[in-house]
């Protein structure tokens, strides 16, 4: 192992590290340890081992519903190939900041090496299965909160908040990424700013109309793909469905958890579920400049848990074996999977073609 590969795995491990000691304070000042512990022991392990099925289903549906959008832009790929590529963005998403753009970076990047595969098409499929997943888990959001509200379950302000923060925000990403889909002329002038800026801070290393030429080849390619799925709406149909699919799996792992724990899920509970999974998800992705795989998304899983969950009887302790079992499939299971996957693709290639301005030629069958 090289020494660049070497310093960023240390890197990462110190990442993760320092998200599991935000969730350690909160278990130690805010949880019954011991308690949490009996509550795990008692777990059914064959119910919960099927967690692990589900989450790998989820994985591979989330990849079947890139694929068919790639394949309607004319971008020939296998599912394997696109499996593949998953699970190294889900290994880039968890070690990296800005965990909402890493993962969709080293996507792109591994596809756009294969060969006939033009990156403007590539990033198409990109951006629109973000806003497909977006928009889906803005839906369940609001349909978990609207069964709750005419069951008359007891909603707190802290929830109300969260879900006005989130709809907000959600409502702005999508704004923004139909103006950037919308006005060609305005990418065109805002990548000619940003190549400016890149050659004046790396100065004699590119020459501006070069990179400029090769910047408009692919914003043409991505309008060119933009086009192709407006003409057709029948191309959104598989895409929405196979990304729902992975979804409802993402979701079927925290009511394995419960079922495993010995709580029968009802429909209050489902709702809580999809309302506390689809929040964790939302705030996690909104790009803060630290990796939010580890830490955040446990410690507002068991909040959020404990808060709803109360007229339940879900204590802090239930809420916090809830969140471990669960992250133990959803999180660790994948990552283990990832690094794996990662390993195998090559690692540092990948990290070597996310550097800002390096581009590699693309692989010759």
């Amino acid at each position: 192992m090289d020494r660049e590969k070497k310093k960023f795995l240390l890197r990462a491990a110190l990442f993760l590290l320092a998200g599991l000691l935000v969730f350690i304070v909160y278990l130690v000042f805010f949880v019954r340890i011991d308690e949490m512990i009996l509550i795990i022991g008692q777990a059914d392990l064959r119910v919960y081992s099927l967690a692990f099925l589900v989450t790998v289903l989820d994985v591979f549906f989330f990849a079947v519903a890139w694929r068919f959008l790639m394949r309607a832009l004319s971008v020939r790929v296998s599912v394997l190939k696109t499996f593949t590529f998953l699970w190294v963005s889900i290994f880039v998403d968890s070690v990296m900041p800005a965990e909402s753009i890493s993962g969709e970076i080293s996507r792109g990047y591994l596809m756009s090496k294969e060969p006939d595969v033009e990156t403007g098409k590539v990033v198409v499929s990109l951006v629109i299965h973000r806003v497909i997943m977006v928009l889906i888990t803005i839906a369940t959001l609001f349909a978990g909160t609207l069964i709750l509200f005419l069951s008359h379950y007891p909603l707190s302000s802290l929830i109300m908040y969260l879900i006005w923060l989130v709809s907000i925000v959600t409502v702005a990403f999508l704004v923004g990424v139909g103006l950037f889909c919308a006005k060609k002329d305005w990418m065109e002038r805002f990548v000619d700013v940003l190549l400016r800026l890149v050659v004046r801070i790396f100065r004699g290393r590119w020459r501006i109309e070069e990179l400029r030429m090769r910047a408009l080849a692919e914003l043409r390619s991505f309008y060119d793909g933009l086009r192709t799925l407006r003409c057709n709406l029948r191309h959104f149909i598989a895409p929405v469905v196979f990304s729902f699919v992975s979804w409802i799996f993402s979701i079927l792992v925290s009511c394995l958890v419960f079922i495993a724990l010995g709580r029968p899920v009802d429909w209050n509970l489902l709702s809580i579920i999809v309302v506390v999974f689809s929040l964790s998800v939302a705030i996690k992705s909104v790009p803060v400049g630290v990796p939010a795989e580890v830490g955040v998304p446990e410690l507002v899983m068991a909040v959020l848990y404990t808060e709803l969950g109360a007229p339940l009887g879900i204590t802090g302790n239930l809420s916090a074996a809830v969140t471990i079992l669960s992250r133990i499939v959803s999180f660790w299971f994948k990552f283990v999977i990832a690094f794996g996957v990662t390993q195998w693709v090559g690692l540092k290639s990948i990290m070597e073609g996310m550097k800002l301005g390096e581009k590699r030629p693309k692989d010759k069958v």
